[in-house]
């Protein structure tokens, strides 16, 4: 029986093999974190699988091109797996490409609302994605309806149908936005339970981290900035986390102030976290809770790749991996715009490696 898998992942683990020689060390991180300007920024990418990209004209003008590139590259790395993977574990590894989609599709409803500037069109992803969206014509509109119709055919169609007595009622997008990620998950679930045994089990522990991830930073959110009422919270609850159950959920819902959240919601499952954003000081600074829990997804991940080779987690723990190294690179893309000292972009920072 261990030949089989061998014969599924061979190709697409050496090819997976290859690409984790080329992420980038902590000192190459620290080289770019320590950069004084964009121009040292650019030049401590030089001799990296980066450095095509900040040698295109246009980033010496607008540095959040940058970013855009750098999605774009990810997604074309991600795209070139699928070659090389058949069946369930395709169509898993592609689901994960409408995360790129769903950003996109946010981004043209928030300017057709007249939330966002027209020109943000311009810092979207240009890669081939699973469902080609007309986002121009999404953006041009001229009502919700109208804009919801060119999803006809797509997931996403039903995903904010189903919320759009609410997003009339809420006069906002914030419901269309939240089910279209939920939906995107709980898609994401039967993929993971379409795999093998072996295979669904390894799925079932990376995602559902994911999930535990996201479920607390929109509990919190949800719960104490945006005063959504205790019995609605559970609507905005993905299934299939990991470490924070359902009944873990619903009590952290019933909590009084954010650190009781803390409290109930990580437990013993995660120690260190709830070790250190039980001060009243890092409580100030949330964004370190998505980090952290980032940290732990990352933990599993290089855990899974110390494992048995031949498995999909080789290649969900990659993409984690390089999707971590890239926000990396945003976040100090940014630091540098925004011209943040070394101590302040370090905070922001996952720990890859």
């Amino acid at each position: 029986m261990i030949f089989r898998p061998v014969s599924k992942y061979s190709l697409v683990n050496a090819k997976v093999r290859a690409r984790l020689s080329t992420l980038l060390g902590p000192e190459q991180i620290d080289r770019l974190a320590d950069a004084r300007d964009l121009a040292e920024f650019y030049s401590a990418l030089s001799g990296t699988v980066y450095e095509d990209i900040f040698e295109q004209p246009e980033i010496a003008f607008d540095a959040r091109v940058g970013e855009r590139l750098l999605l774009e590259r990810e997604i074309e790395w991600h795209s070139e797996l699928l070659k090389d993977l058949k069946s369930a574990e395709r169509a898993l590894v592609s689901h994960f490409l409408e995360k790129y989609e769903i950003e996109n599709l946010k981004t043209a409803l928030r300017i057709r609302e007249g939330h966002r500037d027209l020109e943000e069109m311009k810092y979207m992803v240009r890669r081939r994605l699973p469902h080609s969206l007309p986002y121009q014509a999404i953006t041009e509109a001229g009502s919700m309806e109208d804009a919801v119709s060119y999803l006809t055919g797509t997931p996403y169609f039903d995903a904010i149908n189903s919320v759009m007595d609410d997003y009339r009622e809420k006069k906002t997008l914030f419901p269309v936005e939240i089910n279209l990620e939920i939906d995107y998950y709980r898609r994401l679930k039967k993929q993971v339970e379409a795999l093998g045994r072996r295979d669904s089990t390894i799925a079932r522990k990376l995602v559902g981290l994911e999930i535990d991830r996201k479920n607390l930073a929109w509990l919190i959110r949800l719960k104490f900035y945006y005063d959504v009422p205790t019995g609605d919270l559970f609507d905005y609850n993905i299934p299939g986390g990991y470490r924070m159950t359902t009944d873990r959920l619903r009590r952290s819902f019933r909590a009084e102030s954010i650190k009781e959240v803390l409290s109930l919601a990580l437990e013993k499952s995660f120690k260190n976290a709830s070790e250190i954003l039980m001060s009243g000081e890092e409580l100030s600074k949330l964004y370190l809770l998505e980090i952290i829990l980032w940290n732990y997804l990352i933990a599993e991940a290089k855990k899974t790749l110390g494992g048995f080779p031949f498995t999909i987690g080789t290649v969900l723990s990659y993409l984690i991996l390089k999707r971590t190294e890239i926000r990396n690179i945003i976040t100090i893309l940014n630091g540098k715009v925004y011209r943040m000292d070394r101590a302040a972009i370090e905070s922001h920072l996952r720990v890859s490696f």
